[in-house]
Parts: structure tokens; sequence; C-alpha cells
């Protein structure tokens, strides 16, 4: 099985925000309105979208946020796919760590994911990220640039060398 990325388009959006809004997805994931998903297209405020392709077909989508210029790395705010547990995040997230800690001045690659999300964690770690409890001062400042952390979600992060010395099969 083929997983990769590609920019989202416009032409996209049906099917982002039906994955987004399906019950299923709910409690896992927060709720962008159309025109929020289309400035992340657009690329505006720093935002990436990305469609995760799975075998050429769409399998789920990625959002994350350029923090490089405000020392705060690269964040992924959002991962979601269709079809869970096989293996289609962990390779779609794989291969946006591979593009992103490649970026000149990435040093790291963070998340956010909520305490009892056990599966998403567990696919965080085998690609090697941690559990990341940043000073308040730095947690603060990722606060007002980023997303807030808030009660019952944990940050996650890998650093960019980290990930480049792994080995390539993962």
């Amino acid at each position: 099985m083929s997983t990769c990325l590609r920019p989202t388009t416009a032409a996209d959006l049906a099917f982002v925000t039906a994955l987004e809004r399906d019950p299923a997805n709910n409690r896992f994931i927060g709720q962008w309105s159309d025109e929020e998903h289309l400035e992340a297209i657009a690329g505006r405020a720093r935002r990436e979208h990305w469609i995760i392709e799975r075998d050429g077909r769409p399998a789920g989508y990625l959002i994350a946020y350029d923090g490089r210029d405000r020392a705060a790395g690269i964040y992924v705010k959002r991962l979601l796919v269709a079809d869970k547990e096989r293996g289609t995040g962990k390779a779609a997230l794989a291969a946006f760590l591979d593009a992103a800690c490649a970026r000149p001045g990435a040093d790291h690659v963070w998340l956010q994911v909520f305490d009892w999300n056990a599966r998403a964690q567990a696919v965080y770690v085998a690609l090697g990220m941690r559990r990341y409890d940043p000073s308040p001062e730095e947690a603060a400042r990722l606060d007002r640039t980023m997303d807030a952390g808030r009660e019952g979600v944990s940050r996650m992060r890998i650093d960019a060398s980290a990930w480049k010395a792994r080995s390539p099969a993962r």
C-alpha cells in the first residue's frame, strides 16, 4: 500500500469536511468551518493543508502550522484518516516528518493529543515522538503562537535530528 501527501485544493473541501464532520470522528478532532479550511488550503497564517492519499485515493488529511519564525517548530494541528488502524496515519505522518524535518531551520515537529487517545499516542511513540512538557514561559509562547494547551491534552514532539537519525525502514 502506497501512502503519500499532496497539497489540498478547494476541490478536496467536500472530502475533508465530510471526514471531519463524520460523527465517528467528532470526539477525536476539532471542527472547522469551510472558510477556515480554505484559509489553510491557501496557506494563510503559515498554515499547510495536505491530502493523505493511499493507493492514489484520498484517505485523510493533515494540517500543519509553520512556526519556525517564532521558534515554535512545525506544529501538526490535525491528522485524520478515514480507515483507522491500517497504518495510513502512521505512514502519512512519517512522510510529513521526512519533508518537515528537511526544511531549513526546522529543529522539531510537535503536536497535541488527548490523554485518553492511547491509539494515537502509540502511533506517535512508534515514530519516535515523546511527551513534551515545556517550561511555563515556553508553554505560554506556544499557546500564543500556535494552539493553546488545555486540560487533558499533552504535547508530543520529535527533534529533527532524531527523526533524521532514524532508520529509513520504519
